[in-house]
């Protein structure tokens, strides 16, 4: 689990790259956006692969388990407003907000969290589905 969990953040030393320095921000702003993007993949994949082979899902179980905690995850972190930078970049507050070369991940957040409050309930209503589902099958099986 320790390994596991170790190969989770070595991808994260992209993110930690500061491209603002030898970068225009628009080029960084991109070059951060596609970092995060191949961070969250990595992670993604190592937890498709530990529901697969660890844990023994298959099919619509593992899409269910994969999705379902991202889900959870990314909307509480909207209700909590930590995408807010987002709104001023959007509102167009120029003389107000500082840019940053973080700002195209700020946006590519944003998206990702209004994708993820459309879509819980539905992997709320898989997960029930699921467990119903298993627990059905022991009760035949006793």
């Amino acid at each position: 689990m320790l390994l596991f969990v170790t190969m989770t953040s070595l991808p994260a030393l992209l993110y930690a790259i500061p491209v603002e320095i030898f970068m225009s921000l628009p080029r960084a702003q991109l070059a951060n956006a596609i970092f995060l993007a191949i961070v969250a993949m990595w992670r993604v994949i190592l937890l498709v692969l530990f529901l697969k082979r660890a844990a023994g899902l298959t099919g619509t179980s593992i899409l269910v388990a994969t999705f379902l905690p991202l889900s959870l995850i990314v909307t509480a972190l909207g209700m909590l407003n930590l995408e807010h930078v987002v709104f001023n970049i959007m509102a167009g507050n120029g003389g107000q907000t500082v840019q940053s070369g973080n700002d195209g991940a700020f946006v590519i957040v944003f998206l990702l969290t209004l994708l993820s409050m459309s879509t819980l309930p539905g992997w709320v209503a898989g997960y029930l589905f699921l467990v119903v589902r298993a627990h059905r099958r022991e009760e035949r099986m006793n």
